[in-house]
Protein backbone atom coordinates (compact mmCIF):
# COMPACT_ATOMS: atom_id res chain seq x y z
CA UNK A 1 0.00 0.00 0.00
CA UNK A 2 1.42 3.37 -1.02
CA UNK A 3 1.83 5.84 2.03
CA UNK A 4 -0.01 8.51 2.46
CA UNK A 5 1.08 12.50 2.93
CA UNK A 6 0.81 13.54 6.17
CA UNK A 7 -1.33 16.59 4.85
CA UNK A 8 -3.79 14.31 3.46
CA UNK A 9 -4.03 12.46 7.40
CA UNK A 10 -4.55 16.13 8.84
CA UNK A 11 -7.20 17.27 6.31
CA UNK A 12 -8.93 14.22 7.46
CA UNK A 13 -8.45 15.01 11.17
CA UNK A 14 -9.60 18.69 10.60
CA UNK A 15 -12.48 17.48 8.51
CA UNK A 16 -13.38 15.18 10.88
CA UNK A 17 -13.37 17.73 14.00
CA UNK A 18 -15.01 20.33 12.08
CA UNK A 19 -18.44 17.52 11.96
CA UNK A 20 -17.84 16.62 15.61
CA UNK A 21 -18.18 20.05 16.31
CA UNK A 22 -21.56 20.85 13.92
CA UNK A 23 -22.66 17.70 15.45
CA UNK A 24 -22.61 18.80 18.77
CA UNK A 25 -23.76 22.49 17.97
CA UNK A 26 -26.87 21.17 16.04
CA UNK A 27 -27.70 18.90 19.31
CA UNK A 28 -26.68 21.35 21.44
CA UNK A 29 -24.59 19.26 23.26
CA UNK A 30 -20.88 19.85 22.20
CA UNK A 31 -18.94 19.08 25.30
CA UNK A 32 -20.83 15.34 25.24
CA UNK A 33 -20.21 14.93 21.46
CA UNK A 34 -15.78 16.05 21.71
CA UNK A 35 -15.53 13.56 24.90
CA UNK A 36 -17.28 10.89 23.37
CA UNK A 37 -15.68 11.43 20.32
CA UNK A 38 -12.10 11.46 22.23
CA UNK A 39 -13.17 8.30 23.90
CA UNK A 40 -13.53 6.26 21.20
CA UNK A 41 -10.46 7.70 19.25
CA UNK A 42 -8.48 7.13 22.55
CA UNK A 43 -10.14 3.70 22.35
CA UNK A 44 -9.40 2.96 18.87
CA UNK A 45 -5.32 4.24 19.15
CA UNK A 46 -4.58 2.18 22.20
CA UNK A 47 -6.49 -1.20 20.28
CA UNK A 48 -3.80 -0.14 17.25
CA UNK A 49 -0.90 -0.14 20.12
CA UNK A 50 -1.55 -3.33 21.51
CA UNK A 51 -2.36 -4.72 17.66
CA UNK A 52 1.51 -3.20 16.96
CA UNK A 53 3.28 -4.58 20.15
CA UNK A 54 1.92 -8.01 19.71
CA UNK A 55 3.04 -7.91 16.16
CA UNK A 56 6.64 -6.56 17.18
CA UNK A 57 6.71 -9.21 19.58
CA UNK A 58 5.87 -12.10 17.53
CA UNK A 59 8.30 -10.96 15.24
CA UNK A 60 7.10 -13.04 12.01
CA UNK A 61 3.70 -12.25 9.91
CA UNK A 62 2.28 -9.78 8.22
CA UNK A 63 1.56 -6.42 9.77
CA UNK A 64 -2.02 -5.81 10.90
CA UNK A 65 -4.52 -4.15 9.07
CA UNK A 66 -6.21 -1.07 9.94
CA UNK A 67 -7.42 2.50 8.27
CA UNK A 68 -5.60 5.83 8.42
CA UNK A 69 -2.27 6.69 9.73
CA UNK A 70 -1.92 3.44 11.07
CA UNK A 71 -1.87 1.72 7.94
CA UNK A 72 0.87 3.86 6.96
CA UNK A 73 2.80 3.09 10.09
CA UNK A 74 2.49 -0.52 9.84
CA UNK A 75 3.41 -0.72 6.24
CA UNK A 76 6.37 1.75 7.22
CA UNK A 77 7.24 -0.66 9.77
CA UNK A 78 6.65 -3.61 7.61
CA UNK A 79 9.07 -2.46 5.02
CA UNK A 80 11.84 -1.35 7.61
CA UNK A 81 11.64 -5.06 9.04
CA UNK A 82 12.10 -6.10 5.44
CA UNK A 83 14.99 -4.37 4.84
CA UNK A 84 16.67 -4.88 8.15
CA UNK A 85 16.25 -9.01 7.06
CA UNK A 86 17.98 -8.15 3.86
CA UNK A 87 20.69 -6.69 5.56
CA UNK A 88 21.26 -9.33 7.87
CA UNK A 89 21.43 -11.77 5.28
CA UNK A 90 23.46 -9.81 3.13
CA UNK A 91 25.97 -9.53 6.70
CA UNK A 92 25.52 -13.33 7.77
CA UNK A 93 26.89 -13.96 3.92
CA UNK A 94 29.38 -11.82 4.47
CA UNK A 95 30.15 -13.17 8.02
CA UNK A 96 30.47 -16.83 6.10
CA UNK A 97 32.40 -15.72 3.37
CA UNK A 98 35.05 -14.13 5.21
CA UNK A 99 34.92 -17.27 8.07
CA UNK A 100 35.19 -19.51 4.44
CA UNK A 101 38.37 -17.55 3.72
CA UNK A 102 39.66 -17.74 7.21
CA UNK A 103 39.47 -21.10 7.46
CA UNK A 104 41.45 -21.58 4.30
CA UNK A 105 44.50 -20.02 5.65
CA UNK A 106 47.17 -22.10 6.51
CA UNK A 107 48.26 -19.65 9.62
CA UNK A 108 46.31 -19.57 12.91
CA UNK A 109 44.19 -16.59 13.28
CA UNK A 110 43.22 -15.72 16.93
CA UNK A 111 40.58 -12.51 17.60
CA UNK A 112 40.99 -11.60 21.51
CA UNK A 113 38.88 -8.59 23.06
CA UNK A 114 40.39 -5.39 25.50
CA UNK A 115 41.02 -8.40 28.61
CA UNK A 116 42.56 -10.56 26.28
CA UNK A 117 39.96 -13.13 26.06
CA UNK A 118 39.45 -15.53 22.93
CA UNK A 119 36.24 -14.48 20.85
CA UNK A 120 36.93 -16.15 17.60
CA UNK A 121 39.89 -18.83 15.93
CA UNK A 122 39.74 -20.58 12.59
CA UNK A 123 40.67 -24.27 11.69
CA UNK A 124 44.17 -23.84 11.51
CA UNK A 125 44.03 -22.81 15.12
CA UNK A 126 42.39 -26.18 16.13
CA UNK A 127 45.03 -27.84 14.45
CA UNK A 128 48.31 -25.99 15.45
CA UNK A 129 46.95 -24.95 19.10
CA UNK A 130 44.39 -27.55 19.80
CA UNK A 131 41.89 -24.91 20.70
CA UNK A 132 38.06 -26.16 20.61
CA UNK A 133 34.66 -25.18 19.82
CA UNK A 134 32.91 -23.68 22.02
CA UNK A 135 34.97 -24.67 25.36
CA UNK A 136 37.85 -22.27 24.68
CA UNK A 137 36.06 -18.85 23.53
CA UNK A 138 35.70 -16.54 26.88
CA UNK A 139 39.12 -17.68 27.78
CA UNK A 140 42.26 -15.93 28.63
CA UNK A 141 44.17 -16.59 25.64
CA UNK A 142 47.45 -16.66 28.44
CA UNK A 143 45.20 -19.62 29.50
CA UNK A 144 45.19 -21.48 26.37
CA UNK A 145 49.11 -20.95 25.53
CA UNK A 146 50.79 -21.66 28.34
CA UNK A 147 54.11 -20.23 27.29
CA UNK A 148 55.62 -18.06 30.14
CA UNK A 149 57.43 -16.19 27.63
CA UNK A 150 53.90 -15.72 26.20
CA UNK A 151 52.69 -13.52 28.40
CA UNK A 152 55.24 -11.02 28.93
CA UNK A 153 55.25 -10.74 25.08
CA UNK A 154 51.60 -10.24 25.69
CA UNK A 155 51.86 -7.34 28.35
CA UNK A 156 54.22 -5.09 26.39
CA UNK A 157 53.03 -6.30 22.32
CA UNK A 158 51.94 -2.44 21.95
CA UNK A 159 55.48 -1.45 22.93
CA UNK A 160 57.65 -3.58 21.18
CA UNK A 161 57.09 -4.33 17.67
CA UNK A 162 58.46 -7.45 16.61
CA UNK A 163 57.48 -10.98 16.26
CA UNK A 164 57.44 -13.92 19.20
CA UNK A 165 58.53 -17.73 18.48
CA UNK A 166 57.09 -20.39 20.63
CA UNK A 167 56.86 -24.15 20.49
CA UNK A 168 53.28 -25.31 19.77
CA UNK A 169 51.09 -26.61 22.95
CA UNK A 170 50.32 -29.60 21.04
CA UNK A 171 53.74 -30.52 19.68
CA UNK A 172 56.59 -28.88 20.74
CA UNK A 173 58.50 -29.67 17.26
CA UNK A 174 56.32 -27.07 15.91
CA UNK A 175 57.76 -23.58 15.81
CA UNK A 176 54.86 -20.84 15.36
CA UNK A 177 55.95 -17.24 14.84
CA UNK A 178 53.44 -14.85 16.09
CA UNK A 179 52.59 -11.18 15.13
CA UNK A 180 49.77 -9.23 16.70
CA UNK A 181 47.82 -6.15 15.26
CA UNK A 182 45.50 -3.93 17.66
CA UNK A 183 41.77 -3.05 15.49
CA UNK A 184 38.74 -1.75 16.77
CA UNK A 185 38.25 -0.51 20.70
CA UNK A 186 41.10 -2.97 22.57
CA UNK A 187 40.60 -5.96 20.35
CA UNK A 188 43.69 -7.21 18.54
CA UNK A 189 44.38 -10.23 16.05
CA UNK A 190 47.35 -12.44 16.28
CA UNK A 191 48.48 -14.25 13.63
CA UNK A 192 50.05 -17.64 14.20
CA UNK A 193 52.56 -18.83 11.47
CA UNK A 194 54.22 -22.70 11.12
CA UNK A 195 58.20 -21.59 11.46
CA UNK A 196 59.69 -24.99 11.71
CA UNK A 197 61.07 -25.15 8.48
CA UNK A 198 62.55 -21.92 8.73
CA UNK A 199 63.50 -22.88 12.25
CA UNK A 200 65.19 -26.10 11.60
CA UNK A 201 67.32 -24.56 8.47
CA UNK A 202 68.35 -21.36 10.29
CA UNK A 203 69.59 -23.94 13.13
CA UNK A 204 71.40 -26.32 10.47
CA UNK A 205 72.66 -23.00 9.17
CA UNK A 206 74.12 -21.58 12.82
CA UNK A 207 75.28 -24.49 13.39
CA UNK A 208 77.09 -25.46 10.29
CA UNK A 209 78.96 -21.70 10.75
CA UNK A 210 79.71 -22.20 14.27
CA UNK A 211 81.42 -25.53 13.65
CA UNK A 212 83.25 -24.60 10.26
CA UNK A 213 84.32 -21.47 12.26
CA UNK A 214 85.92 -23.53 14.87
CA UNK A 215 87.40 -26.04 12.20
CA UNK A 216 89.09 -23.33 10.55
CA UNK A 217 90.23 -21.59 13.57
CA UNK A 218 92.85 -24.32 14.71
CA UNK A 219 94.59 -24.32 11.65
CA UNK A 220 94.23 -20.02 10.49
CA UNK A 221 96.45 -19.70 14.46
CA UNK A 222 99.14 -22.41 13.59
CA UNK A 223 99.33 -20.43 10.09
CA UNK A 224 99.92 -17.68 11.37
CA UNK A 225 102.29 -18.83 14.08
CA UNK A 226 104.51 -20.28 11.43
CA UNK A 227 104.44 -17.16 9.38
CA UNK A 228 105.64 -15.16 12.72
CA UNK A 229 108.39 -17.30 13.10
CA UNK A 230 109.26 -16.90 9.09
CA UNK A 231 109.20 -13.10 9.84
CA UNK A 232 111.39 -13.32 12.70
CA UNK A 233 114.03 -14.43 10.01
CA UNK A 234 113.22 -12.29 7.01
CA UNK A 235 114.88 -12.88 3.27
CA UNK A 236 114.23 -9.73 1.16
CA UNK A 237 113.02 -12.06 -1.07
CA UNK A 238 110.05 -13.45 0.93
CA UNK A 239 109.05 -10.80 3.23
CA UNK A 240 106.53 -9.04 0.87
CA UNK A 241 105.03 -12.18 0.64
CA UNK A 242 105.01 -13.08 4.57
CA UNK A 243 102.98 -9.92 5.22
CA UNK A 244 100.58 -9.94 2.47
CA UNK A 245 99.85 -13.77 3.41
CA UNK A 246 99.83 -12.34 7.39
CA UNK A 247 97.50 -9.37 6.08
CA UNK A 248 94.82 -12.09 4.65
CA UNK A 249 94.90 -14.48 7.75
CA UNK A 250 94.17 -11.92 10.11
CA UNK A 251 91.27 -10.80 7.90
CA UNK A 252 90.28 -14.29 7.30
CA UNK A 253 91.02 -14.87 11.68
CA UNK A 254 88.80 -11.37 12.11
CA UNK A 255 85.86 -12.87 9.94
CA UNK A 256 86.07 -16.20 11.82
CA UNK A 257 85.66 -14.19 15.10
CA UNK A 258 82.66 -12.00 13.49
CA UNK A 259 81.26 -15.13 12.32
CA UNK A 260 81.51 -17.06 15.65
CA UNK A 261 80.23 -14.03 17.71
CA UNK A 262 76.93 -13.70 15.67
CA UNK A 263 76.43 -17.37 15.98
CA UNK A 264 76.65 -17.19 20.14
CA UNK A 265 74.19 -13.94 19.99
CA UNK A 266 71.89 -16.09 17.91
CA UNK A 267 72.20 -19.35 19.97
CA UNK A 268 71.49 -16.74 23.07
CA UNK A 269 68.56 -15.07 22.01
CA UNK A 270 65.82 -16.44 24.75
CA UNK A 271 68.17 -17.66 27.15
CA UNK A 272 69.29 -14.24 28.20
CA UNK A 273 68.55 -12.72 31.42
CA UNK A 274 68.66 -9.25 31.44
CA UNK A 275 70.85 -7.38 33.99
CA UNK A 276 71.53 -3.97 35.36
CA UNK A 277 74.66 -3.10 32.75
CA UNK A 278 77.19 -0.65 33.75
CA UNK A 279 77.35 1.24 30.21
CA UNK A 280 79.46 4.01 31.28
CA UNK A 281 82.19 1.54 32.77
CA UNK A 282 81.65 -0.47 29.24
CA UNK A 283 82.90 2.76 27.45
CA UNK A 284 85.39 3.79 29.52
CA UNK A 285 87.17 0.37 28.33
CA UNK A 286 86.08 0.89 25.03
CA UNK A 287 87.59 4.75 25.47
CA UNK A 288 91.28 3.33 25.92
CA UNK A 289 90.68 0.60 23.36
CA UNK A 290 89.66 3.38 20.63
CA UNK A 291 92.99 5.52 21.34
CA UNK A 292 95.30 1.98 20.82
CA UNK A 293 93.43 1.11 17.84
CA UNK A 294 93.25 4.74 16.57
CA UNK A 295 97.08 5.61 17.30
CA UNK A 296 96.42 9.09 17.98
CA UNK A 297 95.47 9.81 14.36
CA UNK A 298 91.88 10.45 15.51
CA UNK A 299 90.19 13.31 17.28
CA UNK A 300 88.55 10.66 19.64
CA UNK A 301 85.66 12.69 22.18
CA UNK A 302 83.53 10.22 24.55
CA UNK A 303 80.50 12.19 26.28
CA UNK A 304 79.18 9.94 29.22
CA UNK A 305 75.95 10.44 31.16
CA UNK A 306 77.59 9.01 34.62
CA UNK A 307 74.95 6.84 36.39
CA UNK A 308 72.98 5.71 33.73
CA UNK A 309 72.65 2.53 33.48
CA UNK A 310 70.71 -0.04 31.18
CA UNK A 311 68.75 -3.39 31.70
CA UNK A 312 70.25 -6.03 29.19
CA UNK A 313 73.08 -8.08 28.89
CA UNK A 314 77.09 -6.53 29.02
CA UNK A 315 78.49 -9.21 26.79
CA UNK A 316 75.98 -8.14 24.24
CA UNK A 317 75.92 -4.55 24.15
CA UNK A 318 79.66 -4.73 25.00
CA UNK A 319 80.02 -6.22 21.26
CA UNK A 320 77.75 -3.94 19.87
CA UNK A 321 79.36 -1.08 20.92
CA UNK A 322 82.65 -1.89 19.89
CA UNK A 323 82.01 -2.82 16.84
CA UNK A 324 80.11 1.13 15.79
CA UNK A 325 83.27 2.55 17.13
CA UNK A 326 85.56 0.45 15.84
CA UNK A 327 83.86 0.78 12.42
CA UNK A 328 83.63 4.76 12.87
CA UNK A 329 87.89 4.74 13.39
CA UNK A 330 88.58 2.23 10.49
CA UNK A 331 86.16 4.66 8.23
CA UNK A 332 87.49 8.12 9.13
CA UNK A 333 90.70 9.28 7.41
CA UNK A 334 93.52 10.18 9.76
CA UNK A 335 93.09 13.53 11.37
CA UNK A 336 89.23 12.81 11.55
CA UNK A 337 86.78 13.66 14.47
CA UNK A 338 84.56 11.31 16.12
CA UNK A 339 82.43 11.14 18.92
CA UNK A 340 80.72 8.80 20.99
CA UNK A 341 77.85 9.45 23.66
CA UNK A 342 75.78 7.94 25.88
CA UNK A 343 72.90 9.77 27.34
CA UNK A 344 69.24 10.05 27.69
CA UNK A 345 66.47 11.53 25.40
CA UNK A 346 63.40 12.30 24.96
CA UNK A 347 63.27 9.13 22.87
CA UNK A 348 65.05 7.02 24.91
CA UNK A 349 68.33 5.57 25.96
CA UNK A 350 70.83 6.73 23.19
CA UNK A 351 74.38 5.65 22.23
CA UNK A 352 75.21 7.42 19.66
CA UNK A 353 78.96 7.27 17.36
CA UNK A 354 79.20 10.32 15.06
CA UNK A 355 82.73 10.40 12.70
CA UNK A 356 83.41 13.16 10.06
CA UNK A 357 84.61 10.03 7.94
CA UNK A 358 84.23 9.14 3.89
CA UNK A 359 80.13 8.94 4.40
CA UNK A 360 77.54 6.22 2.92
CA UNK A 361 75.91 6.49 -0.22
CA UNK A 362 71.84 7.23 0.57
CA UNK A 363 71.02 4.07 -1.83
CA UNK A 364 73.22 1.74 0.54
CA UNK A 365 72.20 2.86 4.01
CA UNK A 366 68.65 0.16 4.15
CA UNK A 367 71.17 -2.43 3.35
CA UNK A 368 73.83 -1.78 6.03
CA UNK A 369 73.13 -4.54 8.55
CA UNK A 370 72.83 -7.30 6.30
CA UNK A 371 75.12 -10.03 6.36
CA UNK A 372 77.90 -9.69 4.20
CA UNK A 373 77.17 -6.51 3.10
CA UNK A 374 79.87 -4.70 1.44
CA UNK A 375 79.07 -0.53 0.29
CA UNK A 376 82.36 -1.40 -2.21
CA UNK A 377 84.39 -3.66 -2.60
CA UNK A 378 87.87 -1.40 -2.74
CA UNK A 379 86.02 0.36 0.77
CA UNK A 380 86.50 -3.01 2.69
CA UNK A 381 89.86 -4.61 1.48
CA UNK A 382 90.98 -1.44 2.72
CA UNK A 383 89.59 -1.12 6.38
CA UNK A 384 89.69 -4.63 6.54
CA UNK A 385 86.36 -5.38 7.30
CA UNK A 386 83.95 -8.19 7.46
CA UNK A 387 80.51 -7.48 6.81
CA UNK A 388 79.14 -8.40 9.69
CA UNK A 389 79.78 -5.62 12.19
CA UNK A 390 76.09 -3.83 11.77
CA UNK A 391 74.55 -7.23 11.42
CA UNK A 392 75.83 -7.86 15.03
CA UNK A 393 74.95 -4.44 15.96
CA UNK A 394 71.20 -4.69 14.96
CA UNK A 395 71.07 -8.58 16.49
CA UNK A 396 72.24 -7.07 19.83
CA UNK A 397 69.58 -4.34 19.48
CA UNK A 398 66.64 -6.23 18.71
CA UNK A 399 67.02 -8.43 21.74
CA UNK A 400 67.03 -5.31 23.54
CA UNK A 401 63.89 -4.09 21.70
CA UNK A 402 65.98 -1.40 20.48
CA UNK A 403 66.22 0.22 17.03
CA UNK A 404 69.75 1.94 15.25
CA UNK A 405 68.77 4.71 13.49
CA UNK A 406 71.77 5.59 10.28
CA UNK A 407 72.51 9.52 9.12
CA UNK A 408 74.85 9.60 6.66
CA UNK A 409 76.20 11.71 3.88
CA UNK A 410 78.81 10.76 1.33
CA UNK A 411 81.65 12.95 2.12
CA UNK A 412 80.66 14.46 5.26
CA UNK A 413 80.58 11.61 7.75
CA UNK A 414 78.54 9.31 9.54
CA UNK A 415 76.12 8.92 12.64
CA UNK A 416 75.06 5.65 14.31
CA UNK A 417 72.35 6.12 17.26
CA UNK A 418 71.42 2.94 19.22
CA UNK A 419 67.68 3.81 21.07
CA UNK A 420 66.58 1.74 23.68
CA UNK A 421 63.09 2.13 24.96
CA UNK A 422 63.02 4.49 28.37
CA UNK A 423 61.67 1.07 29.88
CA UNK A 424 65.44 -0.42 29.92
CA UNK A 425 66.48 2.41 32.00
CA UNK A 426 67.87 0.87 35.59
CA UNK A 427 65.83 2.33 38.43
CA UNK A 428 68.95 1.91 40.82
CA UNK A 429 70.47 5.68 41.34
CA UNK A 430 74.25 5.67 41.41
Amino acid sequence: MPTRHWKLHAGRLIFGLALLCLAGLLSGQLLAVMLGAAGLYLCWVVYNCFRLYAWLREGTGNPPESLGIWSDIFDRLNELQKRSLAQQKQYQSVIREFQSMSDAFPDATLVIDQGDNLTWFNNAANRLLGLRVPEDLGQAVTNLLREPDFADWMAVGDKVQRHFEMPSPIDGNIRLSISTVRYRDGQRLLVLRDVTEIHNLEKIRRDFVANVSHELRTPLTVLLGYLESMSDQPSDDIVPVIHRMQEQARQMQALLNDLLELSRLQSADHDQEDQEVDVPAILMQLKEQSGELSQGKHDIRFEIEPGLRLLGNATDLESAFRNLVNNAIHYTPEGGAIAVRWEEREQGLCFSVTDSGIGIPSRDIPRLTERFYRVGSDRSRYSGGTGLGLSIVKHVLNTHDANLVIESELGSGSAFTCVFPIERRSSRTV
